[in-house]
């Protein structure tokens, strides 16, 4: 699966509701006329409306999907609801810094808790349609993974206490990641761009369906371009199952469909900064190149530019380091790609003649960058993805193209009320 956007909010907004934030009414801390999330389409409306019980949990409440930038929820979204218990467990164990009540409360770890939860519910209503969201971060959202083998056990024996007592007869089961490591070394690194973008995903489909087309397409489909948007209306498809289901908009498709092979990133609703398709290629001593240098303080100006707002808590950045710069270059195989040979779409036809592909790889006035660079005060690292024509010599910069790629923690927390959706770019003056 490639994510759509930065961090946790962007995949969930884009699974749980179709849309992207920006296709959403104003929810951020700060903003005029900025309301809470509850007006939202949901997909939980959806499945309350066709009879399902609907459940959520999430740990780590601080920094809330919906929470940390957005206003939240006015009222309880669905009909099980862990954040009011996570509230008040989380505040009585979060000032201690002991492994054990960073991990556990009581004698119990987190995400043993959640799990028990889950399993209530489905105890509990045995005979009733259900839909759950369960997500834990605390074990990964750290510098490294070096956590995340902890849950191995717990999650085993979670699964299998589902399986043995036939939960998971009639049930999809998802078990997936937002998005890879954001802020550790790793992330620095061409491997870590591409893990960040790629997250894990696994569908299990119940033993019934086996044979079936639809876990036919789902296998051919985990070798295809897929996105949140698909995981969305893959549960549209479910309240609607039959193998004619037509999705509800060109960018996204059920998982239970056969997704084509020539789909694009621009297809699926994806920005070239997050599209892992993409191919980049290194430019050697970029020093020396004057362009780089202009291209990395057009990128300290546009921060600037958007700290603007905050100037008078917000400290001015200024360049310190450019560390790393790649330039986009075609796929010629994807350039070359025409249709496909089979009614599954599972083998392509290229293209080749030589005319075609010489236009196809001729020189663009537009070009596209990626820069790796670092800022002072506060030694902010960030990602960026800009444009640049070269026949008017203009560039082309969105935030939704910028990546801050370690750490922050508490230095923004001077806009913390005022403007959090600027917290990854600020530093405060008084620290």
């Amino acid at each position: 699966m490639n994510t759509i956007g930065d961090g946790t909010t962007a995949q969930f907004t884009a699974m749980l509701t179709g849309k992207t934030e920006l296709e959403l009414p104003e929810s951020r801390h700060g903003e005029k006329g900025a309301k809470p999330v509850d007006n939202y389409p949901w997909i939980w409306k959806k499945l309350t409306d066709a009879g399902y019980l609907t459940q959520w949990a999430e740990d780590e409440q601080h920094i809330g999907t919906f929470q940390f930038r957005l206003l939240g929820f006015r009222h309880k979204p669905v009909d099980y609801y862990m954040r009011p218990f996570y509230l008040y467990a989380e505040s009585q164990h979060f000032r201690t810094t002991t492994t054990e009540n960073e991990l556990c409360f009581g004698n119990m770890t987190r995400l043993k808790t959640m799990l028990n939860w889950i399993q209530d519910f489905y105890n509990t209503y045995p005979n009733r349609l259900k839909w759950t969201l369960g997500f834990h971060a605390q074990y990964s959202h750290r510098d490294t993974n070096n956590l995340v083998s902890y849950a191995d056990q717990e999650l085993y024996e979670f699964l299998y206490e589902m399986n043995k007592t036939g939960h998971l007869d009639n049930t999809m089961l998802i078990i997936m990641s937002d998005h890879g490591q954001r802020y550790s070394e790793l992330r620095s690194t061409y491997q870590g761009k591409l893990e960040e973008r790629l997250p894990f995903m696994s569908i299990r489909m119940p033993s019934k369906f086996q044979q079936s087309t639809y876990v036919h397409n789902l296998r051919l489909n985990s070798h295809r371009l897929t996105t949140p948007f698909d995981i969305h209306e893959t549960f549209f498809h479910m309240l609607d199952f039959n193998e004619n289901y037509k999705s509800k908009t060109n960018r996204s498709y059920s998982l239970f469909q056969l997704i084509p092979t020539n789909r694009t990133c621009r297809d699926a609703g994806i920005e070239s900064h997050w599209c892992a398709c993409l191919q980049w290629k290194q430019i050697k001593d970029f020093q020396e190149l004057p362009l780089i240098n202009e291209i990395g303080q057009v990128v300290i100006n546009y921060l600037n530019d958007l700290l603007s707002v905050v100037e008078e808590e917000c400290a001015r950045l200024e360049l310190f380091k450019i560390h790393d710069v790649y330039e986009l270059i075609p796929d010629e195989m994807m350039l070359k790609f025409s249709v496909s040979k089979d009614k599954d779409n599972r083998v392509p036809l290229f293209n080749e003649t030589e005319d075609v592909i010489k236009e196809l790889l001729k020189e663009q006035e537009l070009k596209y960058y990626q820069i790796q660079l670092e800022t002072r005060p506060g030694n902010g690292k960030f990602e960026v993805t800009l444009g640049y024509n070269s026949k008017n010599q203009k560039f082309d910069i969105e935030k939704k193209h910028l990546s801050r790629i370690n750490k922050y923690g508490n230095t923004s927390h001077c806009i913390k009320f005022k403007k959090r959706n600027l917290s990854n770019i600020c530093y405060c003056k008084k620290q």
